[in-house]
């Protein structure tokens, strides 16, 4: 008996046998995560995270929890992202088990602005979240973003 159960706990973890559903969910959320930034609605965003969400922004600063990461955004919406447009460029998903996976996000942004008011230029960078499933909805408990820089010499 012993032995069936761990089988099916590596089988469930190593299985290339991928939920349709689960990956059609998963591949949606960059969508809606582009959606809810280009019209600047935080609170939908919200709907994405879990409550324990650990989110690193592009700029380093640990955010914990789903209500600290609202708040954030929702002030950086009112100022240096009020205009900025941000497109996924591709997302990869990486389903480890049947409640766990990994997203790979490429982006780009324009439109947005330094705290002084000055334009950026047009970037791209990289998400990367860890997505949970909990009573059937995926939700990110992790996301780390960074932006994409030139090599240097």
């Amino acid at each position: 008996m012993v032995f069936v159960l761990l089988t099916l706990c590596v089988y469930s973890q190593n299985s290339k046998i991928y939920n349709a559903k689960d990956l059609s969910t998963l591949k949606s959320l960059p969508v809606k995560w582009e959606r809810y930034w280009n019209n600047h609605n935080m609170d939908s965003m919200g709907t994405m995270l879990r409550d324990d969400v650990d989110f690193i922004t592009v700029g380093g600063t640990w955010l914990k929890g789903k209500e600290i990461a609202i708040t954030d955004h929702k002030q950086k919406h009112q100022t240096i992202f009020k205009t900025s447009i941000w497109s996924t460029d591709s997302a990869e998903v990486k389903y480890v088990n049947p409640d766990f996976a990994i997203l790979h996000i490429s982006w780009g942004i324009t439109g947005d602005h330094d705290p002084d008011g000055t334009s950026r230029k047009p970037r791209h960078g990289i998400f990367t979240w860890v997505a949970t499933k909990n009573k059937g909805k995926w939700l990110l408990l992790a996301v780390h973003n960074v932006n994409i820089r030139e090599p240097l010499l």
